[in-house]
């Protein structure tokens, strides 16, 4: 298992980084081409929305890995620390619950536009190929939540760092 989330922790980075890389690269292209050549690519703007959406769906998992989501944290500073576990267990639970909704749901759509075969309008690209990224993510996300909140239960989840209490408490 470790193996496995270590091999999903270096393909999220890697996809991520790619995906930055990729959007810097065709920006910069569609806006030299702009200004300097006037005249651009129909297909940029596509592919670099694409890349942003997924983007943003692979920095959510990635949050969840680090357990950084927002949470309220004027709790933390009225409850007692039990409280504070058991209305954070249970709060993860629920979002937990939530995610699992959002994968089936997502899987709904991918296999519901592949049936009508539904393509982006300038590349072709199979639109239930794009929707993948809902039901991957969102499953990376319950993934990461189940394993903090095991190894937080059994006593090997690293702590909060000071960064993020400070973060959490606006300090």
């Amino acid at each position: 298992m470790k193996k496995t989330l270590e091999f999903l922790r270096t393909f999220e980075q890697t996809f991520s980084y790619v995906l930055i890389v990729l959007l810097t690269v065709l920006l910069s292209i569609q806006v030299i081409n702009r200004y300097v050549f006037s005249t651009s690519f129909v297909w940029v703007e596509e592919i670099a929305r694409i890349s942003f959406v997924w983007l943003i769906y692979f920095c959510v998992a990635s949050a969840a890995r680090e357990n950084r989501h927002i949470r309220v944290g004027l709790i933390d500073m009225i409850l007692p620390p039990a409280a504070i576990k058991i209305i954070t267990y249970v709060a993860d639970t629920l979002v937990i619950i939530f995610n699992i909704f959002i994968v089936w749901f997502g899987v709904k759509l991918m296999i519901s536009t592949f049936d009508y075969g539904e393509k982006t309008p300038v590349t072709n690209i199979p639109m239930a190929l794009i929707y993948a990224v809902i039901p991957f993510c969102f499953a990376l996300m319950v993934i990461r939540m189940l394993d903090y909140n095991i190894r937080d239960i059994f006593g090997s989840a690293p702590p909060q760092s000071d960064a993020t209490q400070s973060e959490t408490y606006g300090e």
